[in-house]
């Protein structure tokens, strides 16, 4: 309690102030003093065991007061009245996880893409159980809950980076003090083999090669290319008398990478060739979007084929009929196998695919002329 004289903090059960010596008026059960004006309030409900009630100052409508909670003490009622003032943040002092979910989304969705505000927001459908908790309250027992009652390794990831945003949020609005997203476990991840072309699938690609739809998906194999890479490149990417091509827009190991023709298989080069003449109004050679590129051209294509085990239904999705199945990043996986067992130097592979993953001792190869890099796209045949 505080001194009803100096207004030092003094034992909840003194008779006198040990600083001044003032006696503090009234035995047994102390009361708390009357605050100033405008600053909160702290009452006493003899009903309940926390009986010291702490109510935040009133608010700008000059009616509404904001109820702090209910402490064992009035100096513990005290110190939360002070700490709500200081912290300048009424909205958010008994902010609920989904307040501080709405709060973090109108800034942080202004600065990434529409497709990952989306993403977030699907995410934040398994926060669900504790979205109406108060933020000081949620703990690691919390977030880990929601993470194990999901199998899935990538959608626990998601969990737990939403959850780590939602926590350094809080940290910043002194809503808590330690970021208990941090010590989530992650379940064990099951690591599966992607899927790559085989030797005789590649020979089906090889056989209709004519179809332009087939040709984008044999560059793919043979150059190694991203599906958004694909989408992306321009007639300015193509450097058909150098013999190559620049490309890449996922990391800074990837963008504006030189991508030599193979040698071996001059189709390839003539395959890009064909397509400067049909490119779209603004250069690109596959003018559509990713989703398009991949359901009409990719899946549609190995569907006729008979090289995928699926079928379009009558909305134009794509309907698997198994788990464990091609996708466009498998090019990339059998651009790489391809590569390698062909014994392709790994630091000029992973020059070429764009990996940022390469040892630091691979960085000498940045500045890699493209001959030595056509060099090693020369091992590849059909």
């Amino acid at each position: 309690m505080v001194c009803i004289k100096c207004h030092e903090t003094i034992p909840e059960s003194a008779l006198y102030c040990p600083v001044c010596g003032k006696k503090q008026g009234i035995s047994g059960k102390s009361r708390p003093r009357k605050r100033a004006h405008g600053t909160g309030t702290v009452s006493i409900d003899d009903r309940y065991r926390n009986r010291y009630i702490a109510h935040a100052p009133i608010g700008a409508d000059g009616r509404t007061r904001k109820y702090l909670g209910a402490f064992p003490d009035a100096e513990s009622a005290d110190r939360a009245i002070k700490d709500y003032i200081r912290r300048g943040s009424p909205n958010l002092y008994n902010a609920t996880v989904g307040d501080v979910y709405e709060k973090w989304s109108e800034t942080h969705f202004t600065r990434i893409s529409e497709k990952s505000a989306d993403s977030y927001r699907s995410v934040w459908k398994h926060f669900t159980p504790i979205a109406g908790m108060k933020m000081s309250s949620v703990k690691t027992v919390h977030l880990q809950s929601i993470v194990n009652s999901h199998s899935g390794n990538g959608v626990a990831r998601c969990i737990k980076a939403l959850a780590n945003y939602l926590c350094k949020f809080a940290m910043e609005n002194d809503i808590i003090d330690k970021n208990y997203a941090e010590f989530v476990k992650l379940p064990k991840s099951e690591k599966t083999e992607k899927k790559i072309f085989t030797a005789k699938q590649i020979t089906e690609l090889w056989r209709y090669s004519g179809d332009r739809n087939v040709q984008a998906i044999l560059v793919m194999i043979y150059l190694g290319f991203r599906i958004g890479e694909m989408t992306a490149l321009t007639a300015d990417d193509v450097h058909l008398e150098e013999g190559y091509i620049t490309g890449g827009v996922k990391t800074n190991a990837g963008k504006n990478r030189i991508v030599p023709f193979p040698p071996n298989i001059t189709e390839i080069k003539g395959f890009v060739e064909k397509w400067l003449s049909d490119r779209g109004a603004d250069g690109r050679l596959f003018p559509m979007t990713e989703h398009t590129f991949r359901s009409k051209v990719f899946y549609a294509t190995l569907i006729k084929l008979g090289l995928l085990d699926a079928h379009i239904d009558r909305k134009g999705a794509v309907r698997f009929h198994t788990e464990h199945h091609l996708t466009p990043h498998s090019t990339r996986h059998t651009f790489a196998t391809l590569s390698a067992a062909a014994g392709m130097q790994p630091e000029r592979l992973q020059k070429i695919i764009g990996h940022a993953s390469y040892h630091t001792t691979a960085d000498y190869y940045v500045h890699t002329d493209k001959e030595a890099l056509t060099a090693e796209m020369s091992k590849l045949f059909r």
